[in-house]
Order: C-alpha cells, then sequence, then structure tokens
C-alpha cells in the first residue's frame, strides 16, 4: 500500500481474472484490519473535522465512514447468496442516497465502527472458509452487467476499503496508518 494517502486514494480497482490463494490472503488480511485502521484514522476528530471532504464535492469523512459500512453490509450479503444460491442476480443500491439517511451522522460514527469491526470479523470467518470451489462461486450484478466471482470480490473490498481510508487521511490531513 502506498505511503501517500493522495496517492492510494488515486489507485484503481484491482482486476483478478485468476484465482490466486496468496493474493486472497492478502485481501482477507486487508479487510481484517480496516475497522481498526479507520477507527485509528478518525480517533478525536470533531464534528467538524468529521464534516471536511477530500476533494470539492466529495463525501465528507462521516460519509466515507457510514458508506464503508453499508457497501460492506452489501458484499458481505452478495457473498452469502453467492454461496447459497447459483449466480443469483444481487440488487443495486444508490451508494448516494444510503449516506444521506438519518443513522449517517457524524455523531453516530463511533457506532458505525463498532458495527464495521464486527461485520469484518465475521465476513474475514466467512471468506477463511471456503475451498477453492466456493471462492469460484459467483453472483450477477445487473448494472455492471456482469457476474463477479468471490476472490475477485474480496480483492475489490480489500481495495475499496484501503481506497476510502486514504481519501478519510487525505480529508483530515494525516498519514496512512500502518
Amino acid at each position: 500500500m502506498p505511503t501517500d494517502a493522495l496517492e492510494a486514494s488515486r489507485i484503481p480497482e484491482p482486476q483478478r481474472p485468476v484465482f490466486d490463494p496468496g493474493t486472497i490472503q492478502d485481501d482477507l488480511r486487508e479487510i481484517a484490519r480496516l475497522p481498526d485502521l479507520l477507527r485509528k484514522v478518525v480517533a478525536g476528530a470533531s464534528p467538524l473535522d468529521l464534516s471536511r471532504t477530500w476533494r470539492d464535492g466529495s463525501w465528507t469523512v462521516a460519509q466515507l465512514v457510514h458508506h464503508v459500512l453499508d457497501s460492506h453490509l452489501h458484499s458481505y450479503s452478495r457473498c452469502k447468496f453467492a454461496l447459497c444460491e447459483t449466480n443469483p442476480s444481487i440488487k443495486p443500491y444508490d451508494e448516494n442516497i444510503w449516506v444521506t439517511t438519518p443513522d449517517c451522522t457524524a455523531d453516530s460514527v463511533e457506532e458505525t465502527l463498532d458495527l464495521l469491526g464486527l461485520l469484518h470479523r465475521r465476513w474475514v470467518r466467512l471468506l477463511s472458509g471456503l475451498d477453492e470451489a466456493s471462492w469460484r462461486r459467483s453472483f450477477h450484478h445487473p448494472e455492471r452487467k456482469r457476474d463477479f466471482v468471490l476472490y475477485e470480490q474480496a480483492g475489490i473490498y480489500a481495495w475499496h476499503g484501503r481506497h476510502h481510508l486514504a481519501q478519510a487521511c487525505v480529508a483530515l490531513g494525516v498519514a496512512l496508518p500502518d
């Protein structure tokens, strides 16, 4: 991971055309550590700090935290659907509307981080128990008009967490945590 937050925020979503157990383990470690890293970044942030954006027109730090939870809840559910059904179609959602609901406020960031920590522990436990055949299970994304296999999903969400962590660091003017 780059040490510069702005550089890290610009890394594109990964492409994972090949099953690679080593890469998957790296992704699981990233997913597992994200909640603690995000908590470190926003620790001590005031409501004014949480209202900062990393660039004009972007989400606030508080909205970034809430978005990460919303998105990762969806991804966890998509993984479960892929494991329990044959290539199910998932339900897309409008992430810009989701970060404006009454539960997505600066004063609820701490409870969102608590829930994110619990979610990631459960999600990593789920994914850590998969065999190769299970990692190759898929779901269909109707907006993107393609199927996603679970090993690809793990890579996307390891990246997704790092991406938004870096944006929060830029907005708050802090270094990426180790």
